[in-house]
């Protein structure tokens, strides 16, 4: 059961570096790290006002997905696809999937919230999506959290799929099905610009995303400390990076 051929890291800075060149204002929002190492640098080159208003604040959990390419993979013996490839999204099961478990609570707060997990395997398809443009379009596979419900969170979990189908699995010992909100880049883009807002909603939305995430750490825990003294973005930036190992950025369609 191999790993696709580039690493997470690779995947991720492709997706995002692609996506905010689409549709972030002025291409690029300043990442948790710009923020805690840049200080009031990392707010040169956007207007928070300007950025907040009309967008979409979202938050991704950025994954690198197993490829399934024998026939002896269990979602093959099961009867569930006829043939490889096949993928599988791996949960994090630390705490009772204490981080999915937060995901689903700040999509349930009204963020706009997902997984985004590689559907390609080798280096060669990597480097045609990143050269065509279609690292997030014809690349990445979006599932919100809220999609994924877990039977229990104590076994081992998984999401299995094939690209653009309308159903995956919520894989442990036995399948569960479930019908996916988004099939593909082009259903998924539209339901994020329908949740574009104002600037004082948003801002009241990232207050309310930063007292949830605060309330995940202990008092004085050294991520707290951290965001003291930083704008609100700032704060919700680098709180969902610690705790939710996820990247804030604010969508324009």
């Amino acid at each position: 059961m191999p790993w696709p051929d580039f690493t997470e890291l690779t995947f991720g800075f492709a997706f995002l570096r692609e996506l905010e060149q689409n549709y972030v204002l002025g291409g690029k929002f300043p990442k948790a790290p710009d923020f805690i190492s840049q200080g009031a640098e990392a707010t040169k080159g956007y207007d928070v006002e300007v950025t907040l208003d009309g967008s979409t604040p979202l938050f991704i959990q950025l994954k690198r997905s197993y490829v399934l390419v024998r026939n002896s993979a269990r979602e093959i013996q099961d009867g569930l696809y006829a043939a490889p490839k096949v993928y599988r999204m791996n949960l994090h099961k630390n705490g009772k999937y204490r981080q999915h478990k937060a995901l689903q609570g700040l999509e349930a707060l009204g963020n706009a919230v997902f997984y985004v997990t590689s559907q390609i395997h080798t280096p060669k398809e990597f480097s045609d999506a990143y050269s065509a443009g279609t690292v997030v379009s014809q690349a990445s596979a979006m599932f919100a959290p809220n999609e994924i419900i877990l039977p229990d969170d104590t076994k081992d979990h998984h999401v299995s799929f094939k690209p653009n189908d309308s159903f995956g699995y919520v894989y442990s010992k036995e399948p569960h099905p479930f019908e996916r909100k988004f099939q593909s880049f082009d259903s998924w883009l539209p339901v994020v610009g329908q949740r574009a807002q104002s600037a004082i909603e948003n801002r009241q939305l990232l207050e309310k995303t930063v007292e949830f995430l605060k309330k995940k750490r202990r008092p004085r825990d050294p991520v707290l400390q951290m965001i003291r003294d930083q704008p609100l973005e700032a704060q919700a930036a680098i709180l969902a990076y610690f705790i939710l190992d996820a990247q804030l950025t604010f969508v324009k369609t």
